[in-house]
């Protein structure tokens, strides 16, 4: 299992952190399937239903991924964590953009638990992987953004740079039709409970479990404290 190492400038700005891992290989990337369409309409009914009559800001999860941001300085209504981001476009009617099995499911889960996710292509990542960040200037190439800054964000390095933060992945390390090893990332605030961090990476594990190959999917949860 890929092990995350923090950063003494991580530990002096955030009390507390914890990440929920998941790691895959032999994974096979294609369409989300029949399946998809079903869980995510299930979703949308269970949060339309839930946020009927107030904000996303206003969960107690949701807000408190928001005190994490502004801990390191973030603001979180300037840039939304992504799984925010994603309650609020199902609850106004606007879907998921569909890409493949591993990030539609990884969005499905991500907006059902109300934690931020990354997911990233393991082969792609070289050296140590750290939790820091980011430094005055650094920045990378998005996925959807030519460059996202990374000054004074929570960011995940290696031995090339900064590739992803709860609020966008990068280029690099995105996940393409011939990637075969995943890490997937759920960056949680201190007061989420263990139980519920597991909860949420079993169910994206059980997911992952039908597209290998391998059937080699593990999941481990770290602190930081």
């Amino acid at each position: 299992m890929k092990t995350i190492h923090f950063s003494d400038s991580i530990k002096t700005k955030i009390q507390s952190l914890q990440f929920g891992l998941i790691e895959a290989n032999g994974v096979k990337v294609g369409p989300a399937g029949e399946g998809f369409e079903t869980e995510l309409e299930k979703l949308i009914a269970e949060l339309k239903e839930k946020f009927a009559n107030k904000a996303p800001s206003e969960d107690l999860i949701v807000s408190a991924i928001r005190r994490m941001y502004r801990e390191v300085g973030w603001e979180p209504t300037k840039y939304r964590p992504s799984s925010e981001a994603l309650i609020r476009r199902l609850i106004q009617g606007k879907g998921l953009y569909s890409i493949n099995n591993l990030v539609d499911y990884g969005n499905l889960v991500s907006a059902r638990f109300h934690v931020p996710m990354g997911l990233y292509d393991l082969d792609k990542v070289q050296g140590d992987i750290f939790i820091d960040t980011g430094k005055e200037g650094e920045s990378y190439a998005g996925i959807s953004k030519p460059q996202i800054r990374a000054t004074g964000k929570i960011i995940l390095r290696d031995d090339l740079g900064v590739f992803g933060n709860p609020t966008a992945d990068s280029a690099r390390t995105s996940i393409r039709e011939d990637t075969k090893h995943v890490l997937a990332v759920f960056f949680c605030p201190a007061t989420l409970q263990t139980s519920y961090i597991k909860e949420t990476i079993q169910q994206l594990a059980s997911f992952y479990t039908r597209f290998t190959t391998e059937q080699n999917v593990t999941t481990h949860i770290q602190i930081v404290e």
